[in-house]
């Protein structure tokens, strides 16, 4: 049986964050130095780490109701992009998880299957 986990984020929520002085804080807590790179190859930071910050809730969720180790940190699960732009998650877990992102005016949303 899949697990699932879905979560929604306001972008302005991120983007007031990252033009604060939390703004470090906030993404060395969350983000892996990879997703960091990624993110200035990217025309909207607010976004981007926005559809991040819910896939990485996704992912906890879908874990937590497999009832697997939900111990993991944010920043142990990454989310990056393939060639063709399509997200895929590297976790410490030997799970197959898939991960949708999308955007829609103030919002981000992603869910995530855990096969």
């Amino acid at each position: 049986m899949a697990n699932i986990g879905v979560d929604i984020v306001a972008i302005n929520r991120i983007e007031s964050i990252l033009s604060s002085d939390k703004k470090m804080k906030f993404l060395n807590k969350i983000f892996s130095e990879n997703e960091i790179l990624e993110s200035k190859e990217k025309a909207n930071a607010s976004q981007y780490f926005s559809g991040r910050f819910a896939a990485k809730e996704a992912v906890k969720k879908a874990l937590s109701s497999e009832k697997k180790s939900t111990n993991q940190s944010f920043k142990s699960i990454e989310i990056l992009n393939s060639d063709s732009g399509k997200p895929y998650v590297l976790s410490k877990t030997s799970e197959d998880i898939n991960i949708s992102i999308s955007h829609d005016g103030n919002y981000a949303v992603a869910f995530c299957v855990i096969d």
